[in-house]
């Protein structure tokens, strides 16, 4: 099953700020994310944030665990929802309450 990928409302703006770098790996991680979602593949790292039981909420950790793929998997959609670098990145989880997270389709 290949996944549809939406955009939360807090994404565009993440990824306006990463290196071109960072934002090219980050395109290759969800091709590969939307057919396994929940396993790790070569060169990232997927697992579920502590402190967050609301099953199907993802981090992906890729560029040598320097950057951070906030997503969650939400029936057969993959819902982006944040990204950036490591140092601070965690702060920002606040964009996680509430039942479900807003999306753009």
């Amino acid at each position: 099953m290949s996944y549809r990928v939406v955009v939360g409302p807090l994404f565009e703006k993440d990824l306006a700020v990463l290196p071109l770098r960072a934002r090219t790996e980050m395109w290759r991680l969800i091709a590969r994310l939307r057919m396994r979602p929940f396993a790790s593949g070569l060169g990232y790292s997927v697992g579920q944030l502590r402190h967050i039981t609301r099953e199907g909420v993802r981090v992906a950790h890729f560029l040598s665990d320097r950057y951070r793929l906030l997503f969650e998997v939400d029936g057969d959609y993959l819902v982006l929802v944040g990204v950036g670098p490591r140092p601070g990145f965690y702060r920002r989880l606040d964009r996680l309450r509430g039942p479900r997270l807003d999306r753009k389709r």
